[in-house]
């Protein structure tokens, strides 16, 4: 599933459970996205075999996305940076249950890529205490319709929910983003009119970014010849 899709859900989930604190959402929602933090591995690939996309594919990204980062160690590591940040307002027992919240999506993640990432990309939830492969013989994958549809919802609801709430999955950007957003989608005047031109360079760049990520691994050749 792609990376935009496992963010919004993922800020969701932490919504539906009533996490108050923004700070705190933000932190379930991105556990719910570092995962896929391996595409670093892939970006690197991609320098290191000079663009070549196939050796990149077939080399290092094929092997390690979905391993290391889509186990049970990933998922308690990810537990421990949420509790570390997560806001004091509730003392130990709330940044307990944001870090619970925060594995909790981690593991979601990896329920989500074994049934939308195709029956040939296996998954490895019990890494590293085993190297056993789960798959689903009837999973879609990553390029198929199914995760279009769900990446296309997921931002739709972004916008509806900014609309009608007065929140959304753009807290993750930070506040000043999220308030933007709603801004846009009320149609209501910005207080801040002289920020609003570098603001939105910042988010349609993180959007751009966001695209070439979702789309590299699927084969987005560029050619430069």
């Amino acid at each position: 599933m792609q990376g935009a899709s496992h963010l919004v859900l993922s800020w969701g989930f932490a919504e539906s459970v009533g996490l108050r604190s923004a700070r705190d959402r933000t932190i379930v929602a991105w556990a719910g996205l570092a995962p896929d933090i391996d595409v670093l591995a892939y970006i690197g690939a991609l320098l290191y075999y000079r663009l070549d996309q196939g050796l990149a594919f077939e080399n290092v990204w094929q092997v390690v996305h979905h391993r290391y980062t889509h186990g049970l160690g990933f998922v308690l590591l990810t537990g421990f940076a949420s509790y570390a940040l997560a806001s004091q307002a509730g003392g130990r027992s709330g940044r307990a249950w944001v870090a619970l919240l925060a594995m909790l999506a981690s593991a979601i993640h990896n329920f989500f890529d074994l049934v939308g990432g195709g029956p040939t990309w296996p998954v490895y939830p019990l890494w590293p205490l085993s190297e056993t492969p789960w798959s689903a013989s009837w999973s879609w994958a990553i390029g198929e319709w199914p995760n279009i549809v769900i990446l296309i919802a997921c931002l739709g609801g972004t916008l509806l929910y900014a609309r009608l709430v007065g929140r959304s999955p753009f807290e993750c950007l930070g506040a000043r983003a999220d308030r933007w957003l709603v801004g846009v989608v009320r149609q209501e005047q910005s207080p801040a009119q002289g920020d609003a031109g570098w603001l939105r360079w910042i988010i349609w760049g993180a959007l751009v970014l966001l695209t070439i990520a979702i789309l590299a691994p699927l084969g987005f050749w560029i050619s430069f010849r």
